[in-house]
């Protein structure tokens, strides 16, 4: 009888540690994703700070006044490589509307390993980085946590001047038209 009854006790234990332990996990991860934004079209765009390539960090706000893109690639991506040759090609566009391109390599790379961000956009886009129309960065985590919290290659956010989201889409190599269409049309 008493071994039935510790037996039943370190069954009950057993369960409330595990329904304790599921629900550590469970608000832990919410607490992660908590600090996530969903960046929705009309909505201010989450000021995170990133490492630009001279090594010294900036956040979005510093861009105030300015029409930005936001553009997160890996520098892995064929896609993104893409992206750089159009925007290269286009790069008078965006010079001539005053427009600072940031492409912010995703965390870490996506865990995968490519050239540093400032060699791979000026592999692609040389006369677009000379000119500094774009401007190459890394993104830290909670910056791709809160922009691309699915892991997307290739994904952009178009910000107005007061740094309100106008536009998101991705791959630059294929939607360069429908970029620059919104682009005319929010200034």
């Amino acid at each position: 009888m008493k071994r039935n009854k510790a037996l039943v006790v370190g069954i009950v234990a057993l369960i409330a540690v595990l329904a304790i332990t599921l629900l550590f996990i469970e608000s832990a991860s919410k607490g992660v994703n908590a600090g996530v934004h969903n960046v929705t079209i009309g909505a201010p765009a989450p000021n995170y700070a990133f490492l630009i390539e001279n090594g010294s960090y900036t956040n979005l706000s510093a861009y105030r006044g300015h029409t930005v893109v936001l553009w997160f690639v890996a520098t892995w991506c064929s896609s993104c490589a893409q992206g750089n040759e159009a925007i290269n090609q286009n790069y008078q566009f965006f010079a001539r509307h005053g427009i600072k391109i940031i492409e912010l390599e995703l965390y870490k790379d996506l865990g995968y390993s490519g050239p540093p961000i400032a060699s791979f956009v000026n592999s692609y886009a040389p006369s677009a980085y000379s000119n500094s129309t774009i401007i190459p960065a890394l993104a830290g985590y909670n910056m791709t946590a809160a922009y691309d919290p699915k892991g997307y290659l290739d994904i952009y956010y178009l910000l107005s001047s007061n740094g309100t989201v106008q536009y998101i889409n991705g791959s630059p190599a294929s939607t360069l038209g429908q970029l620059e269409t919104a682009i005319n049309s929010s200034l």
